[in-house]
């Protein structure tokens, strides 16, 4: 018992010798704001294509006479929940975009 602790303690001991240094390296190194700017960017037109994805969906169902026989879920559960999703992700872009226009202002002011 005695010898298990000593050696959970040896391994803890050496792990945070490793970690600590390199934790320490990667606050020292400079964030490449460009690329942090250029990847939300990408995120909010991700974002942006499952809108317009949603968005034709949720026209499709409202404009749907009625759902097949047998449907797991009726119109009054589908139409809110394309919705909302067509609000998240609208959300998610507005977000990513904004994020992706301050790395972009970060990048210039370290230049």
């Amino acid at each position: 018992m005695r010898r298990s602790r000593l050696m959970l303690a040896l391994a803890a001991f050496a792990f945070l010798a490793v970690a600590v240094p390199a934790l320490r390296a990667q606050d020292s190194a400079p964030m490449d704001h460009a690329a942090m700017a250029a990847s939300y960017d990408q995120e909010a037109k991700d974002a942006q294509a499952k809108v317009a994805s949603h968005e034709l969906m949720l026209s499709r169902y409202k404009n749907m006479p009625m759902l097949p026989k047998g449907s797991p879920m009726g119109m009054e559960q589908m139409v809110p929940h394309c919705q909302k999703l067509v609000d998240s992700y609208k959300e998610a872009a507005k977000q990513a975009s904004d994020l992706a226009k301050a790395h972009r202002e970060m990048a210039a002011a370290a230049k």
